[in-house]
């Protein structure tokens, strides 16, 4: 038994293949390198590749009716938008008039309305598939059963949670920026077979400041609702359970948002006050105020106004982010995950 031990204890240690590198051991470089190895999960999955090509799909359907109409308006007769029999002048109107129109069909096709028009896609369609991605990145892994093994890696389960986040954050920002980048780009295209030059007077340091920001209000409209989404898969302990459960939260909050406003302006007092004051602290009411703040800066339009400032809208999102982030930290810490 002696011998045995003591032949034990002289075996030399393993030698580390020399194609196993270890990397920094500290807390941040094992984040970000769980961040990378999320983004190579996401690149391998089939269900990734079918979001992403759903929302360029839905850029280029959006853009490529616009520019139908605007070349099936630029194809009709004059004659459709004014009578050209009377003479020269008449029909000069209508020829301008039919041109008035196709300049207002295909305005959305050009910058700077090209660039809000795609922030609009990526506001309804990219926030279903970032709520979707979202929860499957989270809830995948207790509907499979595979966050028992990955919190026995090693990295802590703070590690593994900031890993998910700043992949869904890494995705947001590149779906943003490539899929805004494409709807201008597609717009260009129609506006050179509509044969509509563009005007870039608008392009200026202070616009494209805004523009910057503009991007950062819609990329943290996806955050905190994919971050919603993180917290009640990990509630739920299912996919399912984060991208319905978000869904329901997005669709009842803009629709009891609508009804309040509506029926505290149907009279006076501090009840209807009251009442008109509550979708003031709503996600959407603030995330709206933002980008609504920026978009008159970007396309010169001061008609809306805003509900909330800018510093109670970033504020109000900022305590959403750190409730909903800080409850999702403390379940995942706490939670027993052996059965």
């Amino acid at each position: 038994m002696g011998a045995s031990s003591q032949t034990k204890r002289e075996l030399p240690p393993l030698a580390r293949r020399e194609t196993v590198v270890m990397g920094n051991q500290g807390y941040v470089s094992i984040v970000l390198r769980l961040i990378g190895v999320e983004l190579y999960k996401l690149r391998r999955r089939a269900m990734s590749r079918i979001l992403g090509v759903l929302a360029i799909i839905a850029v280029v359907i959006v853009f490529a009716l616009i520019g139908s109409w605007a070349l099936v308006t630029r194809s009709m007769p004059a004659a459709s938008f004014g009578q050209t029999s009377v003479g020269t002048a008449s029909n000069a109107r209508a020829l301008q008039a039919r041109q008035d129109t196709l300049q207002s069909i295909s305005q959305p096709l050009r910058l700077p309305d090209s660039f809000t028009t795609s922030a609009q896609i990526i506001d309804y369609v990219g926030l279903i598939l970032i709520i979707i991605l979202a929860g499957s990145i989270v809830g995948g892994e207790y509907s499979v059963g595979t966050v028992r093994l990955m919190f026995t890696r090693g990295p802590t389960r703070g590690q593994f949670f900031l890993a998910k986040l700043g992949t869904i954050l890494a995705c947001t920002i590149l779906g943003t920026v490539v899929l805004m980048a494409l709807g201008v780009v597609i717009g260009a295209l129609f506006n050179f077979l509509l044969g509509i030059g563009s005007n870039l007077h608008f392009l200026t340091a202070a616009w494209l400041g805004h523009t910057l920001i503009y991007t950062l209000t819609v990329v943290l409209n996806l955050f905190v609702y994919a971050i919603i989404a993180v917290f009640l898969s990990i509630l739920g302990k299912t996919t399912t359970a984060g991208v319905a459960g978000t869904l329901i939260w997005w669709v009842v909050e803009n629709v009891l948002g609508s009804v309040l406003s509506i029926v505290g302006a149907l009279g006076h007092g501090p009840v209807n006050s009251f009442m008109q004051a509550i979708p003031n602290y709503f996600i959407s009411t603030n995330v709206d105020a933002l980008q609504q703040n920026q978009h008159a800066f970007l396309l010169d339009d001061r008609s809306f106004m805003p509900q909330v400032s800018d510093v109670h809208a970033l504020l109000m999102l900022a305590c959403y982010l750190i409730l909903l982030i800080g409850l999702s930290w403390w379940v995942m810490q706490k939670r027993d995950v052996t059965n």
